[in-house]
Parts: structure tokens; C-alpha cells; sequence
């Protein structure tokens, strides 16, 4: 099974499994040890680096589970909190509404103490069974990075709470661990930008294909998908070729590309008469369709949505500020786009 599997967007009716995984590869103890957590009850660990896929794959788990039809909440631990908010509470309000399906804390090494004690009394409550008081039904899979342990030895983490998170633990590599897959990551971020732009790319050159396989991604996956659709809204040809992705081939030795400088604000008011396909910057929002015709109000709207989801990695509170609408109105927009699944 190709990797990309674990976190396709359809996944919740797929089941996980191992096959195609080379025999005694990380990957294939990462496969049977996900599939292991998703038949099971405990809590999952998933230690990585940020970007490496962890809200995926935890969704892949809570897609191939018991708990498939209930709520799957995630809970950012890195979001900034406003008002008299405290990450204590707004803890709770998540556990609240996973109540009966799975809770996903991303980054958990962040948490403050007074929260880390909330949750080690819903998990312990959670053992003690349902005599316990106030017992919290919740499946609970949390993120961290690989130096979590050393947050524990300096007294920053609970260390009742890590041994109880390490009891089904999974290590998720990051992207350069993994080079043999980043053609197929590449691949399927394409085809996906392609069709929500409505453009025709058949694939990657070889040429592109060996760039990106060459380059560390220290962003992981979201660096790898915001690269990949910046080159997609750039392309013009069939295939994405290196001159796509001209801030990665300058970090790669052997390829180079030369950015041409931005337009001064005197050469901004020509552009308007421009033919439709002309080259523009690859951050601008085209204003025309490549018949000519302006794009309509929604359509804009639509698209600096999109754009933002991709480029603020899903952080709704970042999105909705630097787009200057309310949350709730966001999370309406986005439903009305069937963009449900984005504001988990």
C-alpha cells in the first residue's frame, strides 16, 4: 500500500495495512504498529518532527477504529489563545467535544502544567473505569517531538503522563528519512492543485523529481505541499519542471534559477492590460481566467481561501486574522467551499 494511503483525505473508510511496504523497513513497523493503535483502545504517541504528516496519520487512526463515526477534534497547542482564555480551558472545550470519539493534541510536550494535570486525571479516570467520576469517554492520540523525554527529565512534562502516552508509541520519520517517497508525495499534491485549479499537469519531469529528492524539506510535508502548489499555479506547461520550484533548486547544489525581481510599483498599473497566461508573481492572485475574462468576487474569495489554508498550514485562528473575518464566519465559508474536514 503506497504511503500516501495513511493520509489520504478519504481514509476514515480505508483500512490500514502493510502491504507494499518493504519487508522490515521503518516504514512497515510504522504500517503494523498504526494498524495495531487503530484496533486498540490506548493512547497513541506519534513522535516526529513538525510537518511530517502526525494529524494525518492520526486521523488515518481514528479513520480505521471503532470510533470512525464520532468527532475528531484536534487540538493545536501552539495556537495563541485570546482573551482570558487559558490553554487549561480551552483543553477541556476540546475534550468536551470529542466526547465519544478521538482527541487529537498536537505538539503535547507544549502544554502547561495546570493542563497536563486535566488531562493525566481524564486518562487515569479513564483506567479506573466507569465508576470513576466524571469519567471522559475519549480516544486520545497525541503528537510530540522526539526530544519529549528530555522534557520529562527536566521536570517540564509530567512523567506519569509520558510513560502513560508511551504506551502504544509510533515514530513517524521525517521527509528526508524518507526520500524513495517524496516522487509519489510530489505526485499526489500535483494532481490534487491541479484539479482544484483547473489546470492540466500530467506529472513532474525527471528533472524536478531528482531536485525535490535531493532537498532536506526541514518544513517536512507542508513545506513539500506549499512548494508543490506555488509550482502548480506557476506551471503553464504539462509537466512541473525546476523552474517551478526556484527557492528549492537555489539550496540545491547543481541546480539554478534565476528569480526574476519583483515589479516596482510604477511597472504595476501596465499589468492590467496584460494577455491573459503572462508571467506574474508567483504569491499574486490572478484576477483573469485564461480566456481573458475576470475571475468573479467569489471566485476570488474561493481562492484567497484556499491560498491561506495552504500557506498557514490549517491554523484557523492565523487564517481568520490575516484574512480579517471572525472565525465563525471562516468556518462558515469553508463549509460552504465543502471544506469541512480542513477546520479539524
Amino acid at each position: 500500500m503506497p504511503l500516501h494511503r495513511f493520509f489520504a483525505d478519504d481514509i476514515r473508510a480505508l483500512r490500514l495495512g502493510t502491504d507494499g511496504f518493504e519487508a522490515g523497513s521503518e516504514r512497515e513497523r510504522t504500517a503494523r504498529l498504526a494498524d495495531r493503535a487503530a484496533r486498540s483502545a490506548l493512547p497513541v504517541l506519534i513522535q516526529t518532527e513538525a510537518g511530517s504528516g502526525a494529524t494525518a496519520l492520526a486521523r488515518a487512526i481514528h479513520g480505521s477504529g471503532e470510533r470512525k463515526t464520532r468527532s475528531f477534534v484536534a487540538f493545536r497547542t501552539n495556537e495563541a489563545l485570546s482573551g482570558r482564555d487559558t490553554q487549561e480551558a480551552a483543553l477541556l472545550r476540546h475534550m468536551k467535544d470529542a466526547r465519544g470519539g478521538t482527541l487529537f493534541i498536537e505538539d503535547v510536550g507544549r502544554l502547561s502544567g495546570h493542563a497536563q494535570e486535566r488531562l493525566a486525571e481524564s486518562l487515569f479516570r479513564q483506567d479506573a473505569g466507569p465508576r470513576a467520576g466524571r469519567r471522559l469517554d475519549i480516544r486520545l492520540i497525541a503528537s510530540a517531538g522526539f526530544d519529549l523525554s528530555e522534557n520529562v527529565r527536566e521536570g517540564r512534562f509530567r512523567e506519569d503522563l509520558y510513560y502513560r502516552l508511551q504506551t502504544m508509541a509510533l515514530a513517524l520519520l521525517p521527509l528526508r528519512g524518507q526520500r524513495d517517497v517524496i516522487a509519489e508525495w510530489a505526485g499526489l499534491f500535483a494532481r490534487r492543485f491541479a484539479s482544484d485549479e483547473g489546470k492540466t499537469i500530467r506529472g513532474l519531469s525527471a528533472d524536478a523529481l531528482s531536485l525535490l529528492s535531493r532537498y532536506d524539506w526541514p518544513g517536512n510535508l507542508r513545506q513539500l505541499e506549499n512548494a508543490v502548489y506555488r509550482a502548480v499555479i506557476l506551471a503553464d506547461g504539462a509537466f512541473l519542471t525546476p523552474s517551478e520550484f526556484p527557492q528549492i533548486a537555489a539550496q540545491v547544489e547543481g541546480f539554478r534559477i534565476d528569480i526574476p525581481p519583483l515589479p516596482s510599483v510604477r511597472a504595476l498599473a501596465p499589468l492590467r492590460a496584460q494577455e491573459p497566461g503572462a508571467k506574474h508573481d508567483p504569491h499574486a492572485l490572478s484576477l483573469i481566467r485564461e480566456s481573458g475574462d475576470m475571475l468573479t468576487l467569489a471566485e476570488l474569495e474561493e481562492r484567497a481561501i484556499r491560498f491561506a489554508l495552504v500557506h498557514y498550514q490549517g491554523h484557523m485562528s492565523a487564517i481568520s486574522r490575516h484574512l480579517g473575518i471572525g472565525r465563525s464566519t471562516l468556518y462558515r465559508k469553508l463549509k460552504e467551499l465543502g471544506l469541512n474536514d480542513a477546520a479539524a
